[in-house]
């Protein structure tokens, strides 16, 4: 057995707590945070290349350059933008290769959404190739990374071991961002709330992808729960984690990285009532529920009420006498105005950024929706792949019984609702979207 799966296994402990110093040294230290994310890839290579992935180690190691994405950009280390992306796609590849692909599941629906986003590459203006091979790897580095977990977790047997480890990968970096906000942060009586994203409470970086990351830990230790599972040796260490990363997720006021594991994590508790084969440890689905109503309630007072209002002006975007778009929702109603003048082909990946401007907004600026985006810039071809990937979850879905319903519910509605509030801008929801689709092998307890 490779020494860093040991080490998941008999250390996370101990390797949470050099997760979370390292957030503390490397504020300020990009050199490091560079070596640190290359080191990681290229460590992660020799392990699937000597194991031939016999343990999986690709999916490890994407897990964990998934989480690291963002404390990279936090730092400002001088890696590719979507070097989380390339180095996702690139290790999940060589891990099927490696295994003569005999795991590989393509279908046709997953097919139809990666290849229905290519015609419009045409409609590209005749520029510099630098800024077109940067509009389209910002565009479709996301929905290929999406495809490429998707193909390679189809089908793939994963037992308690397999699932547990990948998920301490992916919160080992998680624990790096919480030490780069706490090292960064002000002290409290220092920090300004007001009806906007917070970007003290988010290390100086984007709010939104922050809080998605830091989100992500409700869905890990809530699908623990469901299955009865461990993250951290003891169950009371995984609550004091939940705690920390969603209270800083509050904080950072970015609804979206709250709301979507939130509304995924209920999904599966009610689909999670129907399965009588496995021991469900209801105490802990029971300690999660009070929990987050903790949290609401401690943030709601921290804040002085101001979290509350920002919560429930999304009440404003339902309300039929609102005529005033503003925002995320301005930003979606023009694409959809761009998709119906450009309805057949769109007007190209990321091009719909300066005609956004042209239409009405303030200023250029980047689509926060996959789904309108797809429509604007991808035209007809953008609904058809838009359709094929709700269809595929729908799908599988009805072939899925216990367990796997459970995952899949729960991380697909994730990787769906982040994909609708933050697009790709990072690699997370197209993995997590990836990974809901595999095949788990428990024992029966």
């Amino acid at each position: 057995m490779p020494f860093y799966i040991k080490k998941l296994n008999n250390n996370i402990h101990f390797l949470a707590l050099i997760h979370f110093l390292l957030g503390l040294f490397i504020s300020g230290r990009k050199d490091f945070a560079t070596i640190w994310g290359y080191g990681i890839l290229f460590y992660g290579l020799i392990h699937i290349v000597r194991y031939r992935n016999k343990y999986d180690d690709a999916s490890i190691f994407a897990s964990y350059m998934v989480g690291i994405e963002v404390v990279l950009r936090t730092v400002g280390a001088s890696v590719l933008w979507e070097y989380g992306k390339y180095s996702t796609i690139l290790l999940l590849l060589v891990g099927m290769f490696l295994e003569n692909i005999k795991f590989l599941r393509v279908n046709i629906l997953s097919f139809t959404y990666f290849v229905c986003l290519l015609p419009s590459i045409a409609l590209m203006p005749d520029v510099k190739f630098n800024w077109i091979r940067q509009m389209i790897s910002g565009n479709l580095s996301g929905p290929l990374c999406l495809f490429i977990s998707f193909i390679y977790f189809r089908q793939r047997k994963f037992s308690e071991e397999n699932l547990i480890n990948l998920f301490r990968a992916l919160l080992l970096p998680v624990c790096s961002l919480l030490g780069l906000i706490f090292i960064r942060a002000p002290a409290f009586q220092n920090i300004t709330f007001t009806s906007e994203a917070n970007f003290q409470m988010s290390a100086g970086f984007g709010p939104n992808q922050v809080s998605t990351v830091l989100g992500v830990s409700l869905i890990i230790i809530g699908l623990a729960r469901i299955f009865n599972l461990k993250v951290f040796k003891n169950s009371m260490l995984d609550y004091l984690f939940l705690s920390v990363s969603i209270g800083v997720a509050l904080l950072t006021f970015a609804r979206g990285g709250v709301i979507a594991p939130v509304v995924a994590m209920v999904s599966s508790l009610f689909i999670s009532g129907g399965i009588k084969k496995y021991n469900i440890e209801y105490k802990g689905i029971i300690s999660l529920f009070i929990l987050m109503i903790g949290l609401s309630y401690l943030s709601s007072n921290l804040t002085k009420g101001l979290i509350n209002s920002r919560y429930a002006s999304l009440l404003n975007v339902l309300n039929p006498q609102q005529t005033t778009l503003a925002g995320r929702t301005k930003i979606m109603a023009i694409d959809l105005e761009i998709f119906l003048d450009n309805f057949l082909m769109g007007v190209g990946p990321g091009c719909a950024r300066a005609l956004r401007w042209e239409y009405g907004f303030d200023v250029e600026v980047g689509a926060h929706s996959e789904f309108t985006r797809m429509l604007a810039e991808h035209g007809l071809f953008g609904f058809i792949s838009l359709f094929s990937i709700l269809m595929l979850s729908f799908q599988e879905y009805r072939k899925r019984t216990d367990q796997n319903r459970v995952l899949l519910a729960c991380m697909s509605i994730f990787g769906i609702l982040t994909m609708f509030h933050s697009a790709f801008r990072i690699a997370l929801p197209g993995f997590i979207y990836g990974l809901s689709y595999v095949i788990l092998n428990f024992r029966k307890q």
